[in-house]
């Protein structure tokens, strides 16, 4: 045999190449013990980090939590400190006597008043200068101690402090006191105290603790705690029997720490009452106990990885010792092999993927004896073909050698087939070759020429037994299609007759079955298949129970269909049978007799048309009826009304809050909450009277009676209390109102269109009042709504023509007199009408939009009139609500200053309360952009309407506007007087300037300067004027103290 393998190797290689690998082992272990250390050293690098941003993390949620509890701690005191400051004015306007002097008994009414109405505090106490209560909220008032007292007893009038913490004896809590020095009219000067349980404030601080572990102390510089959290009475106890002398008054504050000297991390911000400050600590091993705990499981992984390591690695070097063993075996094994091979009675040969010969056996080289010379192991194929094919190898091979060379060769690339060669010597072999997956071929050559022989005998055998069958064959060929075109068509006609929508059956002249498909067994209920010859009486009966048609009904359809066929007549009819189901019959006679019958199930096409004729008339969502409907029964009913001499009354109802449920919970939670009220409406009227749905939310409802007006409104009552109460919708309670508006026959043309358009404008008139009202039509509305459509469309044509037009009102610095800016105020100066109020065509320019627009112009008017004053003048301007919710709102401003050149810190935009009323997101966030920009965003009218301190805490407004309700009664109402120091103190706490709008006399004008405003606007320092007009006014310091004492009309908007 020949082959290219090498034998194995001696014993002394053997040991040398193993011991050549031990080298391989030392190197392994050094690379696993690298890998190990790069693991350890990651690790302990990715701990730190991590250790690290858990105490940023902690020291983070420490700094929130101070900075949180600072300001609700500022809060509850500047709320407890109103009470005290407002307290003398209340008492001198309210309490005094004939003489001028406050009463006692009268005080502590008020007191308790206050009391009551206020959590901030538990008890207001007024003391004389010798430290008696003079007047308490309570009755039996828990004074301060001496040192507390002595302490309040030297406050200047008007300062205040606070007092304490000490623990009341009666109830064994713990107190403090803010006191403050006030003058009492006819009684002097007093010491106003209230009473603040520490517990309120520990309570509220307690909720800002998100993080386990951190205390909260509230502490004196002296080192007294005034509270703390979670509450310590020890601590506390300690804290006031004997402060810490390393805080002494005038120390700087302690660091913090634990009680068991554990390492802790800590965050203090000073309140704004001196000597208090706010403390939050957190001990180090608590802030990293999520740490720790994540560590030990880095620690256990890494230590599992790096036991991983170690067993790969010595998974590996088994490994190797493993293949070396194998190598020694695979090599007696290709010595077994080559055995094998040589042995073979069949010529064996190998080649590679480059088809170069790698072995052969010694039968291969016999059965080519003539290419013998060119068989060396390496030797190409296609060289070993070429150099047989010229010693004569291959007689096929004809006189083109290389073509049979090539045709060899692509034969043998393909190594998927068998095929057989011829020798010289006229021995035939079969050549078989099958690709390795190597690439390489393996190939068997096993002679056949004893087969070839045999082949030959059964040759001449078969084409005899050919000519014979070719004899049979052509006979049966004609059956074979004769009988298939037959089963074609039965089949065909089988599947048409089955796969048909409708139901089929065909009969003879004495009412027999001959064929009937699938589909009509089903509609008369057979469970069994029909059979061929079945009468017609006896097929519809024994189809009665199960099918889709009642038994009586196939009775009368088989008696039916045989008259037809006696008739020998055609026609078509409609059954129908449960549940509403429809079956159309058509009969057709056939010429040799009987009939054919097609069943058509026609159940969708009757509901559909019975749909669309209940459609026509009525409302898909809650089956009332509809406009047309609606208003032919109407016209029915003022029809019958004149005959009985009763009347008519038509009320027309719209939905409130419908829109906001539909455009929040969707299209069908609207469709349910639209069903919902529709089902209470029936049942709020009686059977007689009709109600339809109009469209959208709007409804209808009419009644007659001989008193309709009076029935009407009881009817509408009814109506507001049943749709105003809540409605489910799935897992959703929404609440929704209605508005009514009424007409009756009586009162106009008693026409449907003349009864609709007047209830129309009554329900008009009732949305204008306020939702969930009921109007009824009155002449009067008619000329308000033509008015009113009026304005509605000169406004466009104003806004086209420069109708507007914007007077500019001084804002003056109340300090210095100076000019700080202007106000621009809105004018509509009408060709016809005059000068047309603000009041007049804002709010319908608010419901049409048009207020966008005319918005936009007054804010582009306003930059380029103030852009060329000095540089510290600014200018005000209004924005509605309605402006503030439309997203390009922020663009046209932005596109405003930037055309005019005004820089943004010169615009003021003012804003009313009602505008957050709704907490609209997108206000809020309309607002912050602006407000980031530069633009000063002020808040308009406060203290009217809808005042409410949390504006205040959900906007950081730059300026509060005082409405010039107050300014103009401060002189002469205390409460009044009350409210505009409450505010100015207010906004002066906040970091916000003042204004106070409306001054027209010079009394008021001396109070507010008095009381802290910051600027003033009102007739009696300037009135609205064009804008060069309003530039006169720039000088406007030196005619200040000269303005005259009175001026009528205020600040106008």
């Amino acid at each position: 045999m020949t082959s290219d393998l090498d034998r194995p190797e001696t014993g002394a290689e053997w040991t040398r190449l193993h011991g050549a690998r031990r080298p391989f082992h030392a190197a392994l272990a050094a690379g696993v013990l690298l890998v190990l250390a790069f693991l350890i050293g990651g690790v302990a690098i990715v701990l730190e980090h991590t250790r690290r941003t858990a105490l940023n993390a902690a020291e983070l949620e420490l700094d929130r939590s101070t900075k949180v509890a600072q300001s609700l701690f500022n809060r509850h005191m500047l709320q407890v400190d109103s009470a005290l400051v407002s307290l003398p004015v209340m008492l001198g306007e309210v309490v005094a006597g004939e003489d001028g002097a406050v009463r006692k008994k009268a005080t502590e009414a008020i007191l308790r008043s206050l009391n009551d109405q206020n959590f901030a505090f538990r008890d207001l106490i007024l003391l004389s200068p010798d430290g008696t209560a003079w007047a308490s909220a309570q009755q039996r008032p828990r004074l301060p101690s001496t040192p507390l007292w002595m302490q309040a007893s030297r406050l200047q009038i008007g300062s205040s402090i606070l007092l304490g913490p000490e623990k009341d004896p009666m109830f064994g809590d713990w107190v403090a006191y803010l006191a403050r020095s006030v003058i009492v009219p006819g009684q002097g000067r007093m010491i106003a105290i209230a009473e603040i349980a520490i517990d309120g404030i520990t309570t509220s601080l307690s909720s800002l603790i998100t993080v386990p572990g951190i205390r909260l102390r509230l502490e004196r510089q002296d080192g007294r705690l005034l509270a703390m959290v979670p509450q310590d009475e020890l601590a506390m106890a300690a804290s006031v029997a004997e402060p810490s002398p390393a805080t002494a008054p005038g120390a700087p504050p302690k660091a913090a720490a634990s009680e068991d000297r554990r390492a802790t991390l800590s965050s203090s911000r000073v309140t704004l009452y001196d000597g208090i400050q706010i403390e939050a600590s957190l001990q180090t091993d608590v802030a990293l106990a999520d740490w720790l705990r994540d560590r030990n499981r880095i620690i256990a992984i890494t230590t599992l990885a790096g036991l991983l390591i170690v067993a790969f690695g010595a998974s590996l070097s088994t490994a190797l010792k493993r293949q070396a063993r194998l190598e020694g075996e695979r090599q007696r094994a290709q010595l077994q092999l080559e055995d094998a091979i040589q042995s073979m009675s069949d010529g064996f040969v190998m080649w590679d993927a480059d088809d170069r010969l790698i072995v052969c056996n010694e039968r291969f080289r016999d059965l080519y004896a003539a290419s013998k010379p060119f068989i060396k192991p390496g030797a190409l194929f296609e060289d070993i073909i070429r150099g047989g094919a010229l010693a004569g190898q291959y007689p096929q091979a004809g006189d083109d050698l290389e073509k049979f060379v090539r045709r060899a060769v692509a034969s043998h690339r393909e190594a998927n087939e068998t095929i057989e060669r011829l020798l010289p010597d006229g021995r035939w072999i079969l050549v078989t070759e099958r690709r390795t997956a190597s690439g390489g071929v393996v190939g068997i050559r096993t002679e056949i020429t004893a087969i070839k022989q045999a082949q030959e005998e059964l040759g001449t055998a078969h084409d005899r037994i050919n000519e014979t069958m070719a004899v049979v064959q052509a006979q049966n060929k004609v059956l074979l299609e004769r009988d298939r075109a037959l089963r074609t068509q039965n089949i065909l006609f089988d599947a048409a007759l089955n796969n048909m929508p409708h139901g089929l059956l065909m009969a003879d002249s004495d009412g027999a079955v001959i064929v009937c498909n699938e589909r009509f067994r089903t509609m008369l209920g057979h469970d069994s298949p029909i059979r061929q010859g079945m009468k017609i009486e006896a097929l519809f009966v024994t189809g009665s129970s199960g099918g889709m048609i009642d038994p009586s009904v196939l009775g009368e359809m088989s008696r039916r269909q045989l008259d037809m066929a006696a008739q020998r007549q055609s026609g078509t009819f409609v059954a129908s049978g449960k549940n509403g189901f429809a079956l159309s019959v058509t009969q057709r006679p056939m010429s040799e007799g009987g009939f054919v019958a097609i069943y058509e199930d026609v159940t969708e096409k009757e509901r559909a048309e019975q749909r669309i004729r209940f459609l026509a008339h009525h409302d898909p969502v809650t089956g009332l009826p509809n406009r047309i409907l609606f208003r032919t029964r109407l016209e029915a009913m003022l029809a019958e009304t004149e005959e009985r001499g009763e009347q008519v009354a038509l009320l027309c109802l719209d939905l409130d809050k419908f829109k906001d449920v539909n455009d929040t919970l969707g299209h069908p939670a609207g469709d349910l909450l639209l069903a919902g009220v529709a089902a209470r409406l029936r049942a709020s009227l009686r059977r007689s009277d009709l109600v339809a749905r109009l469209g959208g939310d709007e409804f209808a409802v009419a009644l007659r009676s001989r008193n309709a007006g009076v029935k009407a409104r009881a009817v509408a009552d009814r109506i507001i209390a049943a749709i105003g109460a809540p409605f489910t919708l799935g897992d959703r309670m929404v609440t929704i109102g209605v508005s009514i508006g009424a007409a009756l026959a009586k009162e106009r043309a008693a026409d449907v269109d003349g009864l609709l358009k007047n209830a129309d404008l009554a329900l008009y008139e009732a949305k204008g009042s306020g939702r969930g009202t009921y109007a009824q039509f009155e002449p009067r509305m008619e000329a308000r709504l033509l008015q009113r459509m009026a304005i509605e469309e000169e406004m466009g044509r104003a806004l086209r023509e420069e109708q507007f037009s914007l007077a500019y009102q001084p804002l003056f610095e109340l300090a210095t007199g100076r000019v700080l800016g202007f106000e621009a105020l809105l004018r509509w100066n009408h060709p016809e009408r005059g000068v047309i109020s603000p009041a007049d065509f804002v709010p319908i320019a608010e419901e049409t939009g048009l207020i966008n627009e005319i918005g936009a112009w007054a804010i582009n008017r306003a930059s380029t009139d103030i852009v060329g004053l000095p540089a510290d003048v600014m200018v005000a301007v209004n924005l509605s609500p309605v402006q503030l919710k439309n997203d390009s709102t922020v663009s046209i401003i932005i596109d405003a200053l930037g055309e005019a050149g005004l820089a943004p810190s010169r615009l003021e935009l003012e804003i009313t309360e009602s505008a957050l009323l709704g907490d609209d997101p997108r206000i809020i966030a309309h607002l912050h952009r602006l407000r980031d920009l530069g633009v000063r965003i002020v808040l308009d009218d406060f203290g009217t309407g809808y005042s409410s301190l949390s504006y205040l805490r959900r906007f950081p407004f730059h300026k509060i506007k005082i409405d010039k309700l107050f300014v103009r009664e401060a002189t002469t109402r205390s409460d009044c007087a009350a409210i505009v120091t409450s505010v100015v103190e207010l906004a002066q706490r906040l970091g916000m300037a003042t204004t106070a709008e409306g001054i027209e006399t010079k009394e008021q004008l001396d109070l507010v300067r008095r009381l802290g405003c910051t600027e003033g606007q009102g007739y009696l320092l300037g009135k609205p004027k064009p804008i060069l007009a309003a530039l006169a006014q720039l000088d406007m310091p030196a005619q200040l103290a000269a303005a005259p004492r009175i001026a009528r009309g205020g600040t106008s908007h």
